[in-house]
């Protein structure tokens, strides 16, 4: 009886050891949770298949229940131990799908943003110069109704012609520039503020 009781204490001694040694706080150096995972389950076969063994021992001592009470107390606070691991594994998983997720749709924000400011500057470049391309279509169509007169006459029509194009060619240059001067600053915008505001107009 004797010998049973020092077989059952050294087996407790070297369980506890065991135990210390394979501390069920640690992670794996890569962070994988799939690593993660199957060390948690590695430890639960083998705390089990110990606390079995323990289990097993207690069949031989005086106080078999008493012993056995201890094994599944220490059973429970090991199950408790690999469960609050697991829990915090999968609270961890969730936070980065979600923050994941969450990038992905700012990406994709920004992304149609940035779409719908081309299209618009497009439009509005495009409105331009069709209003520049009319006006030029109606000094041509007025020269070409223009009576003839004296000699002196075309000259003055010329000239006057030639500085109305060229007041319209800087006029079309400076809506160009303005356009430009407009988009960049939505992209500055854009930038700065992100993309938490209302959704850009889009020009149909």
């Amino acid at each position: 009886m004797i010998r049973l009781r020092i077989a059952a204490l050294l087996l407790l001694a070297w369980s506890a050891s065991a135990w210390g040694q394979g501390d069920v706080g640690q992670t794996p150096a890569d962070g994988s949770a799939v690593a993660e995972r199957v060390r948690i389950d590695a430890i639960r076969q083998q705390k089990s298949a110990e606390l079995d063994a323990e289990d097993a021992a207690c069949l031989s001592r005086f106080a078999v229940i008493d012993c056995q009470n201890k094994v599944g107390t220490r059973r429970r606070q090991m199950q408790a131990d690999l469960k609050r691991q697991e829990v915090r594994l999968n609270e961890t998983e969730r936070r980065r799908t979600v923050a994941e997720q969450a990038q992905e749709t700012q990406t994709k924000d920004a992304e149609s943003a940035q779409r719908a400011l081309d299209r618009q500057a497009g439009d509005e470049k495009t409105t331009v110069e069709e209003r520049q391309k009319n006006l030029d279509a109606k000094v041509l169509n007025h020269q070409n109704q223009a009576k003839p007169g004296k000699s002196s006459t075309p000259k003055s029509t010329s000239a006057l012609d030639a500085a109305t194009v060229e007041k319209n060619h800087t006029a079309y240059q400076d809506k160009l520039k303005a356009l430009e001067k407009r988009r960049q600053e939505r992209d500055k915008r854009l930038l700065e503020h992100g993309t938490g505001g209302p959704p850009l107009p889009v020009t149909p």
